[in-house]
């Protein structure tokens, strides 16, 4: 795996959007000729332009669940828009992360071998009237929360195995403060609202003290965490900003600009003095082109104030 050399300028699939051990945003692509892997660090500041084509989705390839390695689909299937895996590769994976809606008989043994392993609960902030509860595999340290975008979270306990963990997330879940999800159009129109650290960290707080008095148990008290340094090396803007998809034509989506941040799969780049985003990770699957230069894009027009002059 090369660390953003020879990537440029060529077709590849994108088969991940995450974050890496070091807690640094990566793209993971795969040159569909050789299934060579690449990781692409996205670098903040730079001039950047992701083409994505969107008539076409391919299988991602799988990934080891005991080792962390990935691999290309050696059938490299088309699937359809819906999917991003081929069953193949799925079976391959052998992961379900809906794992307790599984039928018995349906949880493959990586699976099972994995839920036996500590999992933690936590509560990922992304606005004020917005608080996930999760779980996540203990061993992936805090690379879950940063996936998902969330600008503060806490870890509420660590289990001993995913099942409790679970357990306790479906009794979270059920009080009315709390969601299990958040969409990734949710999350963008979310970006616009100014982050307030001091509240985040207070309504966390006041969220586990509401949790432990419901739930009559008392938690590890692990601090607030606060996440956008991972994100971006300056203030992530906030304010309107223009989600590029929506700007699809002929079967392709342009995003280009100055790179501001990546958001857990949303990159923010600023170009003809406004902020665009793309959810990167609604196109694994697709082909791309990455390049280091800026292309403009047509943007549309701002509607003018009545008391503009």
């Amino acid at each position: 795996i090369k660390m953003n050399q020879g990537i440029y300028d060529k077709d590849l699939l994108l088969a991940r959007v995450d974050f890496d051990r070091n807690k640094k945003p990566r793209l993971k692509l795969i040159e569909p000729e050789t299934d060579r892997i690449y990781n692409f660090t996205p670098t903040f500041g730079e001039d950047i332009t992701l083409e994505i084509a969107t008539a076409q989705r391919f299988c991602i390839g799988w990934h080891d669940l005991t080792t962390g390695e990935e691999f290309a689909c050696p059938e490299r299937s088309e699937v359809e828009k819906k999917y991003e895996q081929c069953p193949r590769c799925q079976k391959r994976t052998g992961f379900n992360p809906a794992f307790y809606n599984a039928a018995e008989g349906d949880i493959s043994a990586q699976q099972i071998e994995r839920n036996q392993q500590p999992h933690f609960v936590y509560l990922a902030y992304f606005a004020e009237n917005t608080i996930k509860v999760g779980i996540s595999f203990a061993g992936r340290d805090i690379a879950r929360l940063l996936e998902q975008g969330a600008r503060a979270a806490l870890i509420l306990d660590e289990f001993p195995s995913a099942n409790v963990a679970r357990n306790y997330e479906a009794k979270i879940s059920a009080m009315p403060s709390f969601c299990e999800n958040v969409k990734s159009n949710a999350k963008i129109k979310l970006l616009e609202i100014k982050f307030d650290e001091v509240k985040a960290g207070q309504l966390l707080n006041e969220a586990r003290d509401l949790i432990e008095s419901n739930l009559n148990i008392r938690f590890t008290q692990n601090e607030v965490m606060f996440l956008d340094k991972f994100y971006s090396n300056q203030t992530i803007p906030h304010g309107e900003i223009i989600d590029t998809t929506k700007l699809e034509s002929a079967n392709k989506i342009t995003f280009s600009g100055k790179l501001l941040a990546q958001v857990g799969y949303i990159l923010i780049a600023q170009q003809q003095d406004e902020n665009l985003v793309i959810p990167a990770r609604k196109f694994t699957g697709y082909k791309l082109k990455i390049s280091n230069k800026i292309t403009e894009v047509e943007l549309p027009e701002r509607q003018a104030s009545l008391f503009d002059f």
